[in-house]
């Protein structure tokens, strides 16, 4: 009965249900968006790898590219501290570039000459693909990321080809591994020393990787770091952070990027329910006489209440499907789109529980907004219903 109820009622039930598809739709692909996103960061700090700290100025990771605060010194003091292995600052800048007159705007990163070897093989951030590492002292050469070397320009970059960042001539001596990060493939690398100079950067660094030899203490030396700096700087001036906290850090935020999110979506179906709602008083008021009838016959109220529930639960149910299957649509196209916008990898990842809970919420709905009239149907009296014209 409730399913011949919306087949006869087909335009306001299909209107009535578009309502709940737009919700779930958007919770789906939305909460899909932020699954993603702290998988896809998640995944690139597992890359590096968890016996990494990263000393930064300023009171987060972003804050290190709005300003230069550390120094050679501070590279040479972490160095120094127990437990540290291996450590090496890097400057980024964002300087034109021009291949074969073409001229765009790149990200170039700086690396002393004499500590590119030792950054390539022991610590295993960037891994060469084609051609060789700088030379101690070495000037006018650069390591290009993948992509600036295949599809950054019009025209493909092969080793021993030039470049000219900021007017000056650079010879490209190697090409490195794709490492699936936009924005670190689509990078150039040249030695710090002559990055500065045409810079004007004197000898300022953006941060600096550490590696540690025990990754159980890599907390405990990163507070010691912190400890070092505060005492020579000032308390809150910098930040040592491992991997394994960074990687937490950023979990945080996007759960919580996820559950805002996906609480916005839910203020469609908010919406939707009072549709549902106005769907199901008006198919109250035209069954009167069936309401009567039924009665009449011998229906309780129990009876009555159950069809009219069952039939906005299928409102909820329907949309709930629907919505999922647009959501996975979305997130799919999502997916294709982004890797070529974002810096790192990305997929929108729609889970099973995202799933289950949308089509519980649409279902749930779907019953709470038919509640009122299914009531307003069961306590109806059989005289007067089937007096009603």
């Amino acid at each position: 009965m409730s399913l011949d109820s919306l087949k006869h009622r087909k335009i306001s039930s299909i209107l009535t249900i578009l309502g709940i598809v737009i919700g779930i739709t958007a919770i789906v692909s939305l909460m899909s968006i932020g699954e993603g996103l702290q998988y896809a960061v998640s995944k690139q700090l597992e890359a590096v790898g968890y016996d990494k700290i990263i000393v930064t100025s300023g009171s987060d990771l972003m804050a290190a590219f709005m300003g230069e605060g550390l120094k050679e010194d501070d590279v040479e003091m972490v160095k120094s501290v127990d437990g540290v292995e291996t450590a090496f600052g890097i400057l980024f800048k964002t300087i034109p570039i021009e291949y074969k007159r073409e001229n765009l705007i790149g990200q170039v990163i700086g690396i002393r000459s004499k500590d590119t070897e030792e950054i390539f093989t022991q610590m295993k951030v960037f891994e060469m693909d084609v051609g060789r590492y700088f030379k101690s002292g070495e000037r006018g050469v650069a390591i290009l990321g993948k992509k600036t070397a295949e599809s950054l320009f019009e025209k493909e970059i092969s080793i021993g080809d030039s470049l000219y960042l900021k007017g000056e001539n650079f010879r490209v001596k190697g090409i490195m591994k794709s490492t699936a990060n936009n924005q670190r493939d689509k990078s150039v690398f040249i030695p710090m020393e002559q990055l500065r100079e045409i810079t004007g950067s004197k000898d300022s660094i953006t941060m600096i990787f550490a590696k540690v030899s025990d990754v159980s203490k890599a907390e405990e030396i990163s507070e010691e770091i912190e400890e070092e700096l505060d005492e020579e700087y000032g308390e809150g001036f910098y930040q040592a952070t491992t991997s394994q906290q960074l990687a937490e850090n950023v979990g945080s935020i996007f759960a919580v990027l996820t559950f805002v999110l996906g609480g916005i979506a839910s203020i469609a179906l908010v919406v939707a329910g009072v549709g549902i709602a106005n769907t199901m008083f008006t198919s109250v008021m035209e069954r009167t006489k069936e309401i009567g009838v039924m009665k009449s016959i011998g229906a309780t109220n129990y009876n009555i209440m159950e069809i009219f529930l069952i039939e906005s639960a299928l409102l909820g149910i329907l949309g709930g499907i629907i919505g999922s299957l647009l959501g996975l649509m979305i997130s799919y196209i999502i997916t294709m789109i982004a890797g070529n916008y974002l810096p790192v990898p990305f997929k929108a990842i729609v889970t099973m529980e995202t799933i289950i809970m949308s089509l519980l919420f649409s279902s749930f709905v779907g019953i709470f907004s038919g509640i009122l009239p299914a009531r307003k149907a069961a306590k109806l009296q059989p005289v007067e219903a089937l007096r009603k014209d």
